[in-house]
């Protein structure tokens, strides 16, 4: 008969999140610590206080669990007596789809210039119209130049990733279609 504790010590498998005596009372301490900390600070600082303390938490945790799975890797776990293995069938290279050009740096050509030109002019031109029309009483030269640097940069901004997601979307799907094989008129399902 096979030991029940074995499938838990198995090392190719990952373990439940364990924490002792000592891990509880440092919680239980830095909880007090934050508590008191609330008699003299404000409770945004407390509240960002304790987002800190709980992302360098999940921080740690998460490199932790990650380092866990790098060293399990893609193996297997252990087969049980009552299981049977799994075969897998080996791949020929034409069984993956061919490598696409996502990952190769490409320069996005002149039209991201201009189109980038065009959304920081529109955006300053927008922007200015706008803080000067809805402005209650006298726009003043200064509120009215704040408007039309703030409203260049947002223009600028969504011009630029627009313009960029469509470029990069188009060429995807161009190259998908160039690499798809054509359907022969003969080998057409029929209705």
């Amino acid at each position: 008969m096979q030991n029940p504790r074995s499938k838990i010590q198995n090392p190719k498998s990952l373990r439940p999140p364990q924490f002792g005596l000592r891990t509880l009372l440092l919680l239980v301490t830095g909880c007090g610590v934050l508590f008191a900390l609330s008699r003299w600070l404000h409770p945004a600082a407390i509240a960002a206080l304790a987002f800190l303390a709980v992302s360098i938490f999940f921080h740690v945790a998460g490199n932790a669990l990650g380092t866990r799975l790098r060293q399990i890797g893609d193996l297997p776990d252990a087969p049980d007596s009552d299981q049977s293995r799994v075969v897998r069938p080996s791949l020929a290279p034409q069984d993956f789809a061919p490598a696409t050009q996502l990952g190769q740096r490409r320069s996005l050509g002149w039209t991201i210039i201009v189109a980038s030109s065009v959304g920081v002019t529109s955006g300053a031109v927008g922007g200015g119209l706008w803080t000067f029309l809805t402005s209650r009483g006298h726009a003043g030269l200064f509120d009215v130049a704040i408007g039309v640097i703030a409203f260049a940069v947002l223009g600028g901004i969504a011009a630029f990733a627009t313009t960029g997601f469509a470029q990069v979307l188009g060429g995807a799907i161009w190259q998908a279609m160039e690499a798809s094989p054509a359907i022969a008129p003969h080998d057409s399902p029929k209705s």
